[in-house]
Order: structure tokens, then C-alpha cells, then sequence
């Protein structure tokens, strides 16, 4: 048994590690409660306590607040230290990275994708709406410059946003992805 934690951030953290790595080697459908549990050295009434579900823990893995990819990518689409053009090209080193990073855990899901996929769609979206309006802003800053010659922005870049998602559940390798990301942006921001 693991000691006593009386923080309950800390505790939430503990188990959405030990189930990610549960879930990562056992599949989602392989993973019980009781295996995550042995997993932080707890009672399965613990687990149980803070997340009332495999469901929810799930959920929770998938939408761990850990990664820093949409705070990064916001940061870098804001800065005007930087060129328009310039952070076009670490936004989509950026993507390319986030996916090399992510494409192996989703890869392990895979056998189990119609049971998680609602959630991870969940939690794309919420990405989407967290990513197009920061592009919307480097777009118009493009636009202000004379870069670009986009009427609507904001249509352009929901479209943006939409394309490199549909192209993230594509079955490429990130060099692939990083060539298809050039592409989009070059056709994207005529």
C-alpha cells in the first residue's frame, strides 16, 4: 500500500497516471479498476471514490490537463516577437511534434477505439474552438502585413484547424504529416 495522500489533486494525478499506464500495457478493455488500483498501491473503494467509472477514468487519461500542446501552440500563434511567416512554420513543427508524441498512445487504443472514440472526439473539439481563434489573430496579423489575402478569417481559420485534424487521424508518419501540413497552409492562406 502506498502512504496515505491527503492532497486530492495529487491523488487524482496518481491514479490518471497509474490507469494511463494500465490502459497503454492492457488495452482498454484488458484494464480493470482493481488493476489500477494495485497500479497506486490503493483499494479499488479508492479509485472508485474519484472516478466512479472506467469510463471516467478513461476520460480523464485522454483529457489530462498535463500536456502543454494548446497552451504552446496559443503562446507561439500570439507572439509578434515573431514573424507571421516564421510562426506558421513552428506552428506546424509544433503539430508535427504533438503528433509524433501522441500517434503511439492512440496507436495502443486502437484496438479498443469505438469504446473511447466519443470521448477523444470530445476533447478534439474542445481543441478546436481553443485553436481557432488564436489562428484567426495570426491570420489577420498576415493579412494587416500583406502576407495573406483572406476575406474571412475566422472561416479560414476553423478550416485550417478542421484539415489538420482530419489529416492527424490519418495513418501517415509525422514527415508525411509535416508535408501535408505544408500543404494545407499553402493553400489555406492564398
Amino acid at each position: 500500500m502506498t502512504k496515505r495522500i491527503n492532497d486530492t489533486k495529487k491523488r487524482e494525478e496518481q491514479i490518471v497516471q497509474a490507469a494511463q499506464k494500465i490502459f497503454l500495457k492492457k488495452g482498454y478493455s484488458g484494464t480493470t479498476i482493481d488493476d489500477i488500483a494495485a497500479e497506486v498501491g490503493v483499494v479499488r473503494g479508492t479509485i472508485l471514490h474519484y472516478y466512479n467509472s472506467k469510463e471516467k477514468l478513461i476520460e480523464a487519461v485522454l483529457n489530462n490537463d498535463d500536456d502543454p500542446f494548446v497552451p504552446s501552440l496559443t503562446k507561439l500563434i500570439e507572439n509578434q516577437n515573431i514573424s507571421v511567416n516564421e510562426r506558421l512554420c513552428k506552428v506546424m513543427e509544433l503539430c508535427s511534434e504533438q503528433f509524433s508524441n501522441v500517434k503511439p498512445q492512440l496507436i495502443s487504443y486502437q484496438r479498443d477505439y469505438e469504446k473511447f472514440r466519443f470521448l477523444l472526439d470530445q476533447i478534439r473539439i474542445q481543441t478546436f474552438y481553443q485553436l481557432c481563434e488564436p489562428l484567426k489573430k495570426l491570420l489577420d496579423n498576415g493579412c494587416k502585413e500583406g502576407i495573406f489575402s483572406i476575406h474571412d478569417t475566422k472561416a479560414r481559420a476553423n478550416s485550417i484547424v478542421f484539415a489538420i485534424f482530419g489529416i492527424t487521424g490519418a495513418d501517415i508518419s509525422p514527415e508525411a504529416l509535416l508535408e501535408e501540413l505544408q500543404i494545407i497552409f499553402d493553400k489555406f492562406t492564398k
